[in-house]
């Protein structure tokens, strides 16, 4: 069977809150609502994020297990295109993260690229579209 849609990336992190308070100011993520669950042996409370909130958009869902230690970070990365790497990877570092590879030319795909880590130490790979690559739609 074929999905239907690739909706979420689900992050599991160990503090909540400032999770939300870092996608909000580095990549300027809105959240759409919380869910708290208990009703099973994975008890959570999450934060469901967006670009815009707009319905249907691909959506980051922050998660923090109740009863379950944070996994190790680094199995999983997500992934930003944003318009200046710089500024972002300066508010990566001002929001508690770090940069971890700092910004590099990848010529085989027309970016430059950095990656960074939230303040749990997830990988978050950062791009930034080179000019002579930008298409239109």
């Amino acid at each position: 069977m074929t999905a239907l849609a690739f909706s979420f990336t689900k992050l599991v992190v160990s503090d909540l809150d400032a999770s939300e308070r870092f996608y909000r100011d580095v990549f300027g993520m809105k959240s759409i609502h919380r869910v708290v669950s208990e009703e099973h042996t994975y008890g959570l409370e999450e934060v469901v994020m967006s670009i815009s909130g707009a319905k249907g958009e691909h959506e980051l869902i922050i998660t923090h297990y109740l009863n379950r230690p944070c996994p190790l970070p680094g199995a999983a990365w997500t992934g930003f295109a944003v318009a200046d790497i710089a500024a972002t990877l300066d508010d990566v570092e001002k929001a508690g993260g770090k940069v971890e590879v700092g910004v590099h030319e990848n010529a085989e795909h027309g970016v430059l690229a950095a990656i960074a880590a939230d303040p749990d130490g997830h990988l978050i790979e950062v791009i930034q579209v080179l000019p002579a690559n930008i298409r239109e739609s």
